[in-house]
């Protein structure tokens, strides 16, 4: 088969797992076989707005600062379970191809949406638990090469902007995280009787792959920022932007937004970022108040000090930490029906850091008291929420469209058009 160029790094490691290894025969992505939601209490979240009466819910009006939306940013990933490497004890261990994309829709002065190809990137990915399969006798003569040759997901460049079309990250996922010395954190590592567990190995490969796309999606936002350090970005999921990765990933993203002052990368980078969470795992404190916020309401807005609900995490955690800066985070709702119950239709939750907040430097100068002179932000910032609901809902049942502003859609249905097939990453060596 002829091989395209953007393979050539890692051929000659592809055609040795190729040979040591079963088919999968599947060309269904990992994204896409169904895994029930995981909801997970948190006790990294508080209140940091009284309530105005007994419902703890708050009734938006209409802003008198008219706030709306500039750009849109999401990032997709198409995770393939490309092949089984069999053990002399009998285990069958997956790996994975994946390909993650990230792009920026823009809307001009008349509202119109356009792609802007400069702010799109692409990375494919390899994934196993290389370190686990070497002591368990599967020594790749390829492996040493590949790993000199391009570059590992432990390297601060997976926080840049790509050099090249497609470029290729190894991932070792035997152990936890992508930190140096992660071969030091062997709790829920995959040695041994571990690489029996295949779901364990595939939620392993899953949570690395959105690691790697969370952090595509941060370079090419920085990349937007340095043009438009002002405008308002909504955000497909979480700001998850852990004290850890902003450490390692101060100079690298710095020099992407032209920002010489390190301390000030995270508040440049996150300003008028609003993230929007559209699947519920975060299990709220109050349950029984945010399944009741109607269509004009929201709930009351709480200090979250580490994020939970994290695409890509199912009931495995791999990248986990706690914020730097402190981030704020409430409930609303895109759409609903046109009477009670609400139930979660249409739920979404709301997460922006502390610099949206003008004035903000440190996150513990906020209490409820603080709070009051923000709540007119804070509404106008759900109101350009709900401002970009689908145009026409035909379906009242439909809780993944009730839920998805319009633009974030338009988004992902062109980074899905731009992705290799699903065929093409199971099937591309054989």
């Amino acid at each position: 088969m002829l091989l395209p160029d953007w393979l050539e790094p890692l051929e000659p490691l592809i055609r040795e797992l190729a040979e040591r290894s079963l088919p999968a025969y599947s060309a269904l992505s990992e994204e896409e076989q169904y895994v029930s939601p995981t909801f997970v209490e948190t006790n990294y979240s508080e209140p940091i707005e009284a309530p105005k009466d007994e419902s703890g819910l708050v009734e938006v009006g209409k802003p008198a600062k008219d706030l709306r939306f500039e750009a849109f940013l999401d990032g997709v990933q198409r995770t393939i379970l490309w092949r089984r490497i069999p053990l002399p004890t009998g285990a069958l261990v997956p790996i994975h191809i994946a390909h993650i994309s990230a792009g920026l829709l823009l809307r001009n002065g008349d509202g119109r949406l356009l792609m802007e190809p400069e702010l799109t990137a692409a990375r494919l990915l390899l994934l196993g638990p290389f370190e686990g399969l070497r002591r368990a006798g599967v020594e790749l003569e390829e492996l040493s090469r590949a790993s000199q040759a391009i570059i590992l997901d432990i390297d601060t460049r997976t926080f840049a902007f790509p050099n090249t079309i497609n470029e290729w990250v190894l991932c070792d996922t035997t152990f936890r995280g992508t930190e140096d010395g992660r071969e030091n954190q062997t709790e829920g590592a995959l040695l041994g009787d571990a690489l029996f567990n295949e779901g364990l190995v595939r939620s392993r490969a899953q949570g690395r792959v959105a690691t790697l796309r969370q952090r595509l999606e941060f370079a090419v936002l920085a990349r937007f920022r340095k043009t438009y350090p002002e405008k308002w970005v909504l955000v497909d999921g979480p700001l998850f932007f852990i004290d850890k990765w902003r450490r390692r990933a101060e100079r690298i993203l710095g020099d992407e937004l032209g920002e010489n002052d390190n301390t000030l990368v995270e508040d440049k980078l996150l300003r008028n970022a609003v993230g929007l969470i559209k699947t519920q795992r975060l299990r709220p404190k109050n349950p029984e108040q945010v399944i009741k916020i109607g269509p004009t309401q929201r709930s009351l807005v709480m200090r979250l000090l580490r994020e939970v609900d994290i695409k890509g995490r199912h009931d495995v955690p791999d990248e986990e930490g706690g914020y730097g800066g402190l981030h704020l985070t409430w409930y609303t709702r895109l759409r609903s029906r046109n009477s009670p119950p609400y139930g979660l239709l249409g739920l979404i939750r709301l997460d922006i850091h502390r610099a949206t907040l003008p004035g903000v430097v440190r996150g513990d100068a906020l209490n409820q008291d603080s709070f009051e002179s923000y709540r007119p932000l804070i509404d106008a910032i759900t109101w350009a929420i709900w401002r970009e609901r689908w145009p026409a809902f035909r379906r009242t049942d439909d809780y993944r469209s009730a839920a998805e502003p319009y633009p974030i859609q338009q988004v992902e249905r062109v980074l899905k058009a731009m992705a290799l097939p699903r065929r093409f990453l199971a099937y591309f060596s054989s």
